[in-house]
């Protein structure tokens, strides 16, 4: 008998893995105070490497669930791109008869061989709050304060680290506002293994600290003096938490040489890894510069308006010299979806027009290359 049930739990375990619907998508974030203008949504998070084809999914509440009603599915094409998000619309009364309780209910995500993945229990909420999971991905659900429909709700996240600084030069790390919003830092921590031991302080941010929309802020970590925060040149981990004291993320960094950092890219994704270009304070970038070819800082990519924009934006970009220009789009998996440019181009100060009516929702980035200087931007597409 006891070989007979261990073959069985064998076969079902191959046929888990053959059929490929490994629990890798979450319910991460819901918003049930909709209007006819702007509708409830759900949005879907990936926290693998690996886009996932969202055929087959369904979506439901507690309708769908007893029987009462059609699951909703997910429309053809739609994808959730490796460590990225998928927002659903929820109120499609005509199709499956889906929406969302303003006093809140239960959501279910079944993958296309009909096995419950995630489920959530989501709470009532004002107009001006979400219900989801923080950090991203994570067990802990709760109510959310800022919008984030389509980006992560952690909103900042650590992009870069460089731990072999000298005297005149500290280690630092940089942070990343993944939001369109502007974010106050003040009172979040950030520590090693010290400061998460509790053998140390932990390092605080400075009351008043603001992080820009879609931008950086850098702090030293050579601080002997107060924390004893520091940067081991072999690699370690490192986290941040916010104000409430809970970990918004953690990198385990590894070890670098003097012309690396390392971090994310593109910036705020879940891509970690050694970067060739050390961009302080700046967008990331794996693209190297020859010796004696320094970027321009007459050069320039400005933030494209609109942001989020649903599907038309504009973007600006200055040259010092006429030249062959490139501006391309690339998803967050770094595979290029579009070109917006690509031509000689006279100097001065350009503005193209993007249209992503093509392109599903989600974070996408678009990158200006011009002579020896390139230049990389997140945008968001909203549908």
């Amino acid at each position: 008998m006891k070989k007979t049930l261990f073959i069985l739990l064998v076969l079902l375990s191959l046929l888990s893995i053959q059929s490929g619907y490994a629990q890798t998508l979450l319910l991460n974030d819901m918003y049930s105070r909709g209007v006819p203008a702007n509708p409830d949504w759900i949005e879907i998070f990936n926290p693998t490497g690996t886009s996932v084809d969202l055929a087959g999914y369904k979506i439901y509440d507690n309708g769908g669930q007893s029987g009462s009603k059609p699951k909703k599915d997910f429309p053809a094409g739609a994808n959730v791109p490796a460590y990225g998000f998928y927002v659903i619309v929820t109120d499609d009364t005509a199709a499956s008869g889906f929406g969302l309780s303003s006093g809140g209910e239960k959501v279910w995500l079944e993958n296309p061989s009909g096995v419950v993945i995630d489920s959530v229990q989501f709470a009532a909420m004002t107009e001006t709050q979400t219900y989801g999971r923080y950090p991203d991905g994570s067990a802990n659900l709760q109510l959310l304060n800022v919008i984030t429909r389509g980006t992560s709700n952690g909103l900042v996240k650590m992009n870069e680290i460089y731990s072999r600084g000298t005297t005149e030069n500290p280690d630092w790390i940089e942070i990343f506002n993944t939001s369109s919003v502007e974010v106050n830092i003040g009172g979040y921590k950030i520590y090693d293994n010290g400061g998460q031991s509790g053998s140390k302080p932990k390092k605080e941010f400075a009351a008043g600290t603001l992080v820009p929309a879609n931008g950086f802020y850098v702090i030293v970590t050579d601080d002997t003096s107060a924390s004893g925060f520091g940067l081991s040149s072999g690699g370690e981990k490192v986290w941040l938490e916010d104000a409430a004291s809970v970990i918004i993320d953690s990198v385990q960094f590894t070890a670098m040489t003097e012309t690396q950092s390392y971090g994310r890219f593109p910036d705020g994704s879940g891509n970690l890894q050694l970067l060739p270009v050390i961009t302080r304070g700046f967008a990331n970038s794996i693209t190297d510069v020859k010796d004696g070819q320094p970027l321009l800082s007459d050069y320039s990519l400005s933030q494209n308006y609109p942001n989020p924009f649903n599907p038309v934006t504009s973007i600006s970009y200055t040259i010092p010299v006429s030249g062959f220009v490139t501006l391309k789009v690339f998803n967050v998996l770094g595979r290029e979806v579009g070109t917006v440019v690509s031509g000689m181009k006279s100097a001065g100060t350009h503005t193209v027009s993007f249209n992503a009516s093509s392109l599903s929702s989600g974070v996408y980035f678009y990158k200006l290359t011009a002579g020896n200087f390139t230049s990389t931007r997140k945008f968001i597409l909203n549908k």
